[in-house]
């Protein structure tokens, strides 16, 4: 039977939590963003365990996120990031807050809250500031305001996001990005002193706590990574990675390993199948020597090309057996640092661990 096991340890997310909180001032709130199933940690649960830390706003990417956790039985406000027009009845149905990104959302939007006699419906008014990927631009304001007066919309909150907020403090780009959305902010103060406003990510909510916004999102920081190797020491990763050993084979010298000859054994070898694979979200990009496990405390190096289901490992110089677990990434050899052997970052290996890895909450 192939088992691979995704260790979740909750009083970690209870101490970023409280790290997190003691960067921002007292009066803000905090969003959890617990998109993609939580960062792959489990959406759901995550949002249970945090409703009782007294967090009050989620967000997600899409309307099927928010249903999950509607139907799983968060109570909680919940953003969603990017709703698409097929969706939009749902947003209704399930009481989701949709963010407003551009004037078809807009219209497309009041079409269905008209069709379902909806007013004063929750809405986040979103900005492109910079990063250009959604969002209203600044010269739409006016446009928003006058629509606005004869919409069913009440909005909740006006925000953006940061291009590059791990970079160096106070570079120019972010800067500007940050003037800009103090500028945006003028016209919505002007017309409702109850909307609330918010710009920084995790990687902002370190660097730029200063700036007194309402709200700050967290998303990667909760699951205990940052973008930074010096913040990252005021984090716990939240999960541990293993699966096990479930063959080892005798391999001469000179012989193959893996689909295409990946790997040539330049010795005699002991080589350990172990059961996770790119299915499970260990990409082919992890193969071919790149990167360490660990196997009963010593590190062990991935070869060959990693299959659907399995990779291999040289253990010849490894004390192990058949059954003996295999880490592939915990609270000290980190996601991070899996990820980065891979040329690729925490966000995409997290996020992409398949469903059939369990996950088992401690």
């Amino acid at each position: 039977m192939l088992v691979s096991i995704l260790n979740i340890y909750l009083d970690r997310i209870d101490h970023n939590l409280k790290y997190l909180k003691s960067l921002i001032p007292e009066k803000s709130e905090l969003i959890a963003v617990v998109k993609s199933n939580a960062y792959g940690h489990g959406a759901v649960e995550i949002a249970e365990f945090l409703e009782k830390r007294n967090i009050k706003r989620f967000a997600v990417a899409s309307a099927k996120e928010g249903k999950i956790l509607r139907e799983g039985g968060i109570n909680s406000n919940i953003i969603v990031f990017y709703p698409d027009p097929s969706d939009l009845s749902q947003i209704i149905k399930y009481s989701l807050e949709p963010a407003i990104y551009s004037k078809q959302i807009w219209k497309n939007f009041t079409y269905e809250l008209i069709k379902f006699n909806k007013s004063s419906f929750p809405v986040h008014i979103k900005f492109n500031t910079g990063l250009n990927r959604i969002g209203f631009n600044m010269n739409e304001i006016d446009w928003i305001i006058k629509n606005l007066v004869s919409s069913a919309f009440k909005i909740n909150s006006v925000y953006s996001h940061l291009s590059s907020s791990e970079e160096e403090k106070n570079n120019p780009f972010t800067d500007n990005q940050i003037e800009l959305f103090e500028k945006i902010k003028i016209p919505f103060q002007n017309i409702d002193k109850n909307i609330k406003y918010h710009l920084l990510n995790s990687s902002g909510v370190f660097n730029y706590h200063d700036h007194n916004y309402d709200w700050f999102r967290v998303g990667i920081s909760l699951y205990g990574y940052s973008n930074n190797k010096l913040w990252d020491d005021n984090l716990i990763p939240v999960a541990e990675l293993n699966s096990k050993i479930i063959q080892i084979h005798k391999v001469k010298k000179d012989e193959s390993v893996g689909y295409n000859s990946g790997w040539i054994s330049k010795r005699d070898s002991l080589i350990a199948t172990v059961a996770i694979g790119h299915a499970d979200g260990i990409g082919r990009y992890f193969g071919n020597g790149k990167t360490y496990v660990t196997v009963n405390d010593k590190r062990a190096r991935i070869i060959g090309n990693i299959c659907m289901d399995m990779l291999m490992l040289d253990v010849t110089e490894i004390d192990c057996k058949e059954g003996d677990k295999v880490i592939l990434f915990d609270k000290i050899n980190s996601a991070t640092k899996f990820a980065e052997s891979g040329d690729t970052i925490s966000y995409e290996l997290l996020s992409g661990i398949g469903q059939r890895v369990i996950r088992n909450y401690i």
